[in-house]
């Protein structure tokens, strides 16, 4: 897995949980922007802070997904961000233009299969295949990628590979949120 999804783990427990959680979660381990790294150290990096801080595992996973899209990937990789003028034209080049690029950059890193396709206006259908079944993860990444673009999603998942199909299938509506009177 990719070193950045490391990274971001350890600001999100900081940020959500505080300076003693990361210690007791990673301890002087050290993960790097430019590695790949096996998926089973996350899987242990996430047992841990779940044991830490109390957490559901999914629940840990969705909000580790939502701030990773909204904080880290935003801010590490500005520019895939400010071509795309909304979450569904962000989310039909994610295959593309970052999971081709991290596969020629870090062989190790293997960014799961992606199929994005329109689905009306204002959604898409998302296709995820990947043995490490992070499917809550897609979830939190997706509804992180709407809350940068200012919107809000409805995420329907209509199948799960978590529940024996042969991936997860993602129905997602965007709109913009509307201010507050």
């Amino acid at each position: 897995m990719h070193g950045v999804i490391f990274t971001s783990l350890r600001d999100f427990v900081g940020a959500a949980h505080g300076p003693e959680a990361v210690e007791q979660v990673f301890g002087n381990d050290v993960y790097l922007l430019s590695e790949a790294y096996d998926d089973e150290q996350l899987v242990g990096l996430v047992g841990r802070a779940c044991e830490v801080t109390g957490a559901d595992p999914d629940d840990l996973l969705h909000e580790f997904g939502v701030f990773t899209a909204e904080r880290t990937f935003t801010r590490l990789y500005p520019a895939f961000f400010a071509i795309a003028p909304s979450a569904r034209e962000f989310l039909l080049t994610v295959e593309t233009r970052i999971h081709e690029l991290v596969r020629a950059t870090i062989p190790k890193a293997r960014p799961p299969e992606l199929g994005v396709t329109e689905r009306g206006e204002d959604g898409v259908l998302i296709v995820y295949s990947s043995p490490r079944r992070l499917c809550v993860l897609l979830r939190g990444l997706t509804e992180g990628t709407a809350r940068h673009y200012g919107e809000t999603s409805s995420i329907e998942e209509e199948t799960c590979m978590r529940h024996g199909h042969d991936a997860c299938r993602f129905a997602v509506r965007f709109s913009a949120v509307t201010p507050s009177a």
